[in-house]
């Protein structure tokens, strides 16, 4: 990808130089063949997909539930970022509370993964503050990938969700 920034020209120039020079940003998927996902104050972008494995980043806005739920067709971890209280099997993973702890300006749980595999019982809610978290999944079984949110097996989110995991 060629650069249109001269580094040397001010801080801003240096940082947007170093960021797109360092980062494979060429891996982001560009947010088309279904990219995009807005559900039920759930808002999704899928980052890479190769094959069967996909990274999507999710951000919620706040006190979003996502119901305890499982993903059928998809092995993943689910990497916490901010604000987001995670379960597994009935039991919290990370808190509420702790979900908005910080140290030094960034929050103290951020990349913790959880293992989520398909049929292991799941959910969260997102803080007063929203929430953001990425899912790296293995799609299995053939299927291709398209967003987590449509291999689910539990009550849906609301009516759109509904729709979505329906093919309407």
């Amino acid at each position: 990808m060629a650069l249109n920034i001269d580094p040397t020209e001010d801080k801003l120039s240096h940082y947007a130089n170093w960021y797109l020079s360092t980062k494979d940003i060429g891996n982001i998927y560009t947010p088309n063949n279904d990219g995009l996902l807005f559900i039920e104050g759930l808002t999704g972008i899928v980052l890479h997909r190769d094959k069967s494995f996909q990274v999507e980043l999710f951000l919620c806005n706040p006190n979003v539930t996502l119901p305890e739920h499982t993903h059928p067709n998809v092995d993943s971890y689910e990497c916490f970022l901010y604000g987001m209280e995670f379960t597994h099997s009935g039991e919290t993973i990370i808190s509420a509370e702790e979900a908005l702890k910080e140290k030094d300006g960034y929050p103290i749980y951020a990349y913790q993964t959880m293992r989520i595999r398909p049929n292991d019982l799941h959910g969260g809610t997102a803080s007063v503050r929203g929430s953001a978290f990425f899912s790296i999944q293995h799609w299995l079984d053939g299927v291709e990938p398209t967003h987590i949110t449509s291999s689910w097996d539990g009550h849906p989110m609301g009516t759109i969700h509904s729709e979505q995991i329906n093919g309407t």
